[in-house]
Protein backbone atom coordinates (compact mmCIF):
# COMPACT_ATOMS: atom_id res chain seq x y z
CA UNK A 1 0.00 0.00 0.00
CA UNK A 2 0.89 3.60 -0.89
CA UNK A 3 2.13 5.92 2.05
CA UNK A 4 -0.60 8.21 1.34
CA UNK A 5 -3.33 5.81 0.79
CA UNK A 6 -2.13 4.30 4.76
CA UNK A 7 -2.45 8.08 6.23
CA UNK A 8 -6.02 8.29 4.14
CA UNK A 9 -7.32 4.85 5.69
CA UNK A 10 -6.07 5.37 9.01
CA UNK A 11 -7.16 8.23 9.41
CA UNK A 12 -10.86 7.82 7.60
CA UNK A 13 -11.10 4.33 10.16
CA UNK A 14 -14.00 4.91 12.35
CA UNK A 15 -12.86 2.44 14.62
CA UNK A 16 -10.10 5.65 15.58
CA UNK A 17 -13.09 7.84 15.66
CA UNK A 18 -12.31 9.32 11.73
CA UNK A 19 -10.74 12.17 10.66
CA UNK A 20 -12.79 14.67 12.63
CA UNK A 21 -11.32 13.22 16.15
CA UNK A 22 -7.93 12.96 15.12
CA UNK A 23 -7.96 16.35 13.92
CA UNK A 24 -9.36 17.39 16.84
CA UNK A 25 -6.63 16.06 19.14
CA UNK A 26 -3.68 17.29 16.83
CA UNK A 27 -5.04 20.42 17.27
CA UNK A 28 -6.28 21.43 13.76
CA UNK A 29 -8.80 21.43 11.53
CA UNK A 30 -10.75 18.30 9.88
CA UNK A 31 -10.94 19.95 6.88
CA UNK A 32 -6.68 20.39 7.00
CA UNK A 33 -5.95 17.31 8.50
CA UNK A 34 -8.24 15.62 5.29
CA UNK A 35 -6.66 17.63 2.68
CA UNK A 36 -3.13 16.24 4.10
CA UNK A 37 -4.08 12.71 4.09
CA UNK A 38 -5.41 13.18 0.47
CA UNK A 39 -4.33 10.99 -2.34
CA UNK A 40 -5.41 14.00 -4.58
CA UNK A 41 -4.41 17.42 -2.66
CA UNK A 42 -1.15 18.85 -3.69
CA UNK A 43 -0.94 21.55 -1.56
CA UNK A 44 -1.38 20.31 2.03
CA UNK A 45 1.37 17.54 3.00
CA UNK A 46 1.27 15.34 6.08
CA UNK A 47 4.21 15.93 8.27
CA UNK A 48 6.42 13.33 9.67
CA UNK A 49 5.74 14.12 13.53
CA UNK A 50 1.84 14.48 12.57
CA UNK A 51 2.56 10.96 11.08
CA UNK A 52 3.78 9.54 14.27
CA UNK A 53 1.27 11.42 16.21
CA UNK A 54 -1.36 9.94 14.00
CA UNK A 55 -0.19 6.48 14.65
CA UNK A 56 0.19 6.90 17.97
CA UNK A 57 -3.56 7.77 18.64
CA UNK A 58 -4.43 5.30 16.58
CA UNK A 59 -2.06 2.41 17.37
CA UNK A 60 -2.27 2.35 13.80
CA UNK A 61 1.17 1.83 12.17
CA UNK A 62 0.17 1.13 8.19
CA UNK A 63 1.75 4.71 7.70
CA UNK A 64 5.23 3.38 8.61
CA UNK A 65 4.49 0.20 7.39
CA UNK A 66 4.19 1.45 3.66
CA UNK A 67 7.23 3.15 4.25
CA UNK A 68 9.49 0.44 5.08
CA UNK A 69 7.79 -1.65 2.27
CA UNK A 70 8.82 0.85 -0.02
CA UNK A 71 12.68 1.22 1.21
CA UNK A 72 12.45 -3.00 0.63
CA UNK A 73 12.11 -3.27 4.76
CA UNK A 74 9.34 -4.50 7.08
CA UNK A 75 8.00 -2.51 10.32
CA UNK A 76 7.73 -5.15 13.54
CA UNK A 77 6.45 -4.16 17.06
CA UNK A 78 8.63 -5.22 19.69
CA UNK A 79 7.51 -6.83 23.51
CA UNK A 80 9.24 -4.76 25.43
CA UNK A 81 8.06 -6.63 28.88
CA UNK A 82 11.12 -6.37 30.48
CA UNK A 83 11.22 -8.86 33.16
CA UNK A 84 13.95 -11.56 34.16
CA UNK A 85 12.11 -14.23 32.58
CA UNK A 86 10.89 -12.67 29.50
CA UNK A 87 14.82 -11.47 28.47
CA UNK A 88 15.55 -15.13 29.50
CA UNK A 89 13.07 -16.27 27.13
CA UNK A 90 13.58 -13.76 24.32
CA UNK A 91 17.59 -14.97 24.39
CA UNK A 92 16.48 -18.39 24.16
CA UNK A 93 14.37 -17.42 21.17
CA UNK A 94 16.80 -15.33 19.70
CA UNK A 95 19.40 -18.87 20.12
CA UNK A 96 16.28 -20.78 18.17
CA UNK A 97 15.77 -18.47 15.38
CA UNK A 98 19.53 -18.71 14.53
CA UNK A 99 18.86 -22.75 14.52
CA UNK A 100 15.83 -22.21 11.93
CA UNK A 101 18.64 -19.99 9.55
CA UNK A 102 21.38 -22.41 9.87
CA UNK A 103 18.67 -25.07 8.76
CA UNK A 104 16.72 -23.53 6.48
CA UNK A 105 20.16 -22.33 4.65
CA UNK A 106 21.04 -26.01 4.86
CA UNK A 107 17.88 -27.84 3.24
CA UNK A 108 18.12 -24.75 0.25
CA UNK A 109 21.92 -25.35 -0.54
CA UNK A 110 21.08 -29.25 -1.11
CA UNK A 111 20.91 -28.77 -4.80
CA UNK A 112 23.64 -26.39 -5.07
CA UNK A 113 21.63 -23.00 -5.59
CA UNK A 114 19.28 -20.90 -4.15
CA UNK A 115 15.85 -20.82 -5.61
CA UNK A 116 13.23 -17.73 -4.67
CA UNK A 117 11.07 -19.39 -2.68
CA UNK A 118 14.43 -20.78 -0.79
CA UNK A 119 15.13 -16.91 -0.82
CA UNK A 120 11.73 -16.42 0.58
CA UNK A 121 12.01 -18.61 3.46
CA UNK A 122 15.16 -17.42 4.51
CA UNK A 123 14.39 -13.70 4.43
CA UNK A 124 11.42 -14.55 7.03
CA UNK A 125 13.95 -16.94 9.46
CA UNK A 126 16.31 -13.86 9.30
CA UNK A 127 13.62 -11.26 9.54
CA UNK A 128 12.16 -13.26 12.45
CA UNK A 129 16.02 -13.51 13.32
CA UNK A 130 15.88 -9.57 13.91
CA UNK A 131 12.74 -9.10 15.35
CA UNK A 132 13.74 -11.27 18.38
CA UNK A 133 17.33 -9.28 18.70
CA UNK A 134 15.77 -6.33 18.48
CA UNK A 135 13.40 -7.63 21.22
CA UNK A 136 15.90 -8.50 23.90
CA UNK A 137 17.89 -5.16 22.80
CA UNK A 138 14.80 -2.91 23.96
CA UNK A 139 13.98 -5.52 26.85
CA UNK A 140 17.41 -5.58 27.85
CA UNK A 141 17.32 -1.43 28.01
CA UNK A 142 14.13 -1.74 29.80
CA UNK A 143 15.52 -3.67 32.75
CA UNK A 144 18.11 -1.58 32.85
CA UNK A 145 15.87 1.71 33.43
CA UNK A 146 13.55 -0.14 35.49
CA UNK A 147 13.24 0.00 39.29
CA UNK A 148 14.72 -3.17 39.11
CA UNK A 149 18.25 -3.20 41.48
Amino acid sequence: MDVIDAAHKTVHNSLHGGSTAIAARMGMSNTVLNNKVSPTCNTHHLRLDEAVTIMEYTGDTSIIQAMAHRLGGVFTRVDDEATQASIIMTALSTSACQGDIMSEMQKALEDGRIDCNERDALQTKTQDAMVALRTLSVQITNHCEGNHA
